[in-house]
Formats: structure tokens, C-alpha cells, sequence
């Protein structure tokens, strides 16, 4: 079973397509709007979340707080505490990489993660993890670099993000047939719609929070139990 590096850079790839995309127009955006390019950079690999760090823009332009910023970022990084917690008892075992693997975590590692074997995941979670941040922050430096000379040429730059996760969500479907999710964000997203029109992201996340928090796992449970079963058949 292939665990190497190499396997790992082709597993990723689809991921690197996206980042590509999404990086070098956050760093065009983050130059235009006036960040300092080393803020703009180090946000990559501390922040690591493409969400926060585009959202983090418009705070910038418009002077907000640190606290606004800081609670923000909080709120629409919440759901990585899921992603985190799924995955602890894959991390490896040396506690450096298992620290990266976790913090490098991000949501388009996640979902190529979990659709490996479960003897695969430990082995290739700190180089998904690694290669994910390496990805993002190299095309963020190229689009700093090339600030917004290019940003006409290339129209909807911003969009690549979201494209990239539908598509690994559908991969991730094919694979697993789980559609509580779907249907959870599905929910979430309509009904933020109807609260706010400002911060639908952030409302959809904290609606899909609650819905999952108070979701009966009895369903899962039984689904575990006769997975069981049909082994010992």
C-alpha cells in the first residue's frame, strides 16, 4: 500500500489545482487592499484557513478591531474542532509531526483523509497535512508577487475555493455514501439565508454546529452495530 511521498503529492494534486487558484488571488486581493506581504504570507501558515484569510480583507481595509477580527476568525474556525477530534487517533506518533498533522489540517486535507483506509491515514496524514499548507502558502507568495497586474485577465479568481471543496465533497460521497452531512450543511446554508445576508458562512457553520450537537446518534450507532455483525457473518 503506497504511503511514500511521492503517492502523497499525487493524491493531492486535485488539492494543489485549487489552492493554486484560490492562493494567488487571496495574494493579489491581500496586496491590492494593502496588507504587508509578510502579514499576507505568515497568515498561511498560522492562520490556515483560506476562509478566515480572505475574510480577513475587509477587516483589514475597514480598520476593524482585534477583538471583531479575533472572533471572527474564532467562530469560522470552530469546525475544525470536528475535523481535529476525527482524526486524533491517526496523528502520528512523534509529537512534532503529530502537532503539524493537526494544525496543518485543513478542510480539503480532511476530506481526502477520510476517504483512505484507516491503516493509510496515520501514514499519510502529517504529508497531506504538510503539502496542504505548502500548497497555499506558495501560491499566496505568487500572487503577492504578481499583486493585481493580473487580476483583470483573470475574472472570479475568488471562486476556485469553493469549487475545489464541492468537488472533493462529491469524491467524498461517492466513497463513503454519507448524505447527513449534505443534508445538514444544506439546512444550515438556508437557514442562515434567512437570518442574515452579511454573514451566511459564519450563521451557516454555528446552524450546522447546533444541528450536529443535538443529532440523535442512535442512527450511527446501529449503522457501527450491523457493520459488526455482517463482519462475523
Amino acid at each position: 500500500m503506497e504511503n511514500s511521498w511521492k503517492y502523497a503529492i499525487k493524491l493531492t494534486t486535485p488539492i494543489f489545482m485549487g489552492y493554486f487558484a484560490a492562493g494567488v488571488a487571496y495574494g493579489m486581493l491581500a496586496t491590492n487592499a494593502g496588507m504587508p506581504a509578510w502579514f499576507t504570507i505568515a497568515m498561511c501558515f498560522t492562520v490556515v484557513s483560506g476562509t478566515a484569510q480572505y475574510a480577513a480583507i475587509p477587516f483589514f481595509v475597514s480598520g476593524a478591531g482585534v477583538v471583531s477580527v479575533f472572533l471572527s476568525t474564532l467562530l469560522m474556525s470552530l469546525r475544525f474542532c470536528f475535523y481535529t477530534l476525527n482524526m486524533m487517533e491517526h496523528k502520528p506518533k512523534s509529537r512534532a509531526k503529530g502537532w503539524v498533522s493537526i494544525g496543518g489540517l485543513t478542510d480539503e486535507g480532511f476530506a481526502v483523509l477520510s476517504t483512505l483506509p484507516k491503516e493509510q491515514k496515520q501514514a499519510l496524514f502529517f504529508k497531506v497535512s504538510t503539502l496542504s499548507v505548502f500548497y497555499w502558502t506558495f501560491s499566496t507568495v505568487v500572487g503577492v508577487l504578481l499583486g493585481d497586474s493580473v487580476a483583470d485577465y483573470i475574472p472570479n479568481l475568488d471562486f476556485a475555493l469553493p469549487c475545489l471543496f464541492a468537488i472533493l465533497a462529491y469524491e467524498q460521497y461517492k466513497n463513503q455514501r454519507q448524505w447527513k452531512s449534505i443534508v445538514i450543511a444544506l439546512v444550515g446554508f438556508l437557514l442562515a439565508r434567512q437570518i442574515t445576508e452579511t454573514s451566511v458562512l459564519l450563521v451557516a457553520i454555528l446552524v450546522a454546529m447546533i444541528i450536529v450537537a443535538f443529532l440523535p446518534q442512535s442512527f450511527s450507532a446501529k449503522k457501527e452495530l450491523k457493520g459488526v455483525e455482517n463482519e462475523y457473518k
